[in-house]
């Protein structure tokens, strides 16, 4: 792709995103914002669709984003809401900007993206997915940082809990079979022990189900598993973790609890949500810095990035 059409093409990806979250703003009935805030999503998934979606002669449609495949779920209830701002999200950067995570350009497109990318670097402080890395995926949903990742050649661990979307992220894992790496679902969810919780699901917004947020509006339930990060590389036998990508709707302290002998063995990279809860941004980052003091945190508008080499 040539610069000037990566050019036209990112402008046009930040007018929808921009007049989405300019929408939110507006002071009208609420029936009128939801109204705009639709028509921008559906435009919105249109070009997703446009740009990524391929339609095979031999099986089903799916999306192919500089080779990371994702199942098309666009005509199952409640995805098509989350799709857009998924794949913004998670393939903007590679795809408009050639995966490069500098930090000048995550703050420029961190200005108007939805919540902004899962890379950084600054120097020496690089918390991006490399070659080799094994890679934890902490709220995979379909698998859509997961296929990121393993196509960088990375091995991913992609933890999920729910049975509807758990069973799209094992479709991600099919189209996505890498040789020495990959893709391996687990259908768990994360947190500071090991029991059984029930989750409410978001049956209006797929990606928005939560153990901690129990707002009832367009919920349901589910009973699911939880473990933790170093059970699970206890159990596994896992010799080193990389970089790990947390996205699971204010559950991300209790994630980071249970994974404090990996933070200090290890010293992960990490890639952190922290706009679910008020006090995320000063909580996360002391649950790092206790389990290892080495870390650096930066923080952006909806994420915090933290390393031990800077």
């Amino acid at each position: 792709m040539n610069p000037l059409q990566t050019k036209q093409n990112d402008k046009w990806a930040r007018l929808i995103i921009f007049s989405q979250n300019m929408a939110r703003r507006l002071k009208v009935p609420p029936f009128i914002k939801t109204a705009v805030i639709s028509y921008l999503g559906i435009r919105r998934l249109q070009t997703c669709k446009k740009r990524w979606l391929v339609n095979t002669n031999d099986g089903e449609p799916y999306f192919d984003i500089n080779g990371a495949k994702l199942p098309d779920v666009t005509n199952i209830s409640g995805y098509k809401t989350s799709l857009a701002y998924v794949l913004e999200d998670t393939f903007h950067v590679p795809y408009f900007y050639n995966d490069n995570h500098d930090r000048a350009i995550v703050e420029q497109v961190d200005k108007f993206m939805i919540e902004g990318p899962y890379g950084y670097t600054d120097g020496r402080f690089d918390v991006t997915v490399k070659k080799g890395d094994a890679v934890i995926d902490a709220g995979a949903w379909i698998g859509d940082f997961s296929a990121y990742a393993a196509n960088k050649g990375a091995t991913v661990y992609a933890f999920e809990p729910v049975k509807s979307t758990y069973q799209l992220l094992c479709k991600t894992q099919m189209l996505n079979n890498i040789k020495g790496g990959g893709i391996y679902p687990v259908r768990k969810g994360l947190s500071s022990m090991e029991q059984n919780v029930d989750i409410t699901i978001n049956t209006k917004i797929s990606g928005a189900n939560s153990t901690v947020i129990t707002d009832s509006s367009h919920k349901s339930s589910e009973k699911i598993t939880l473990t933790t990060i170093d059970r699970f590389a206890k159990e596994n036998n896992l010799e080193r973790v990389d970089f790990i990508k947390a996205d699971i709707e204010g559950a991300e302290r209790d994630m980071l609890r249970g994974a404090t002998n990996v933070l200090r063995t290890f010293a992960p990279k990490l890639a952190i949500c922290t706009y679910h809860l008020p006090d995320d941004p000063q909580v996360l980052e002391q649950i790092i810095k206790q389990a290892n003091p080495k870390y650096r945190v930066i923080h952006t508008r909806h994420k915090l990035f933290a390393s031990t080499v800077y």
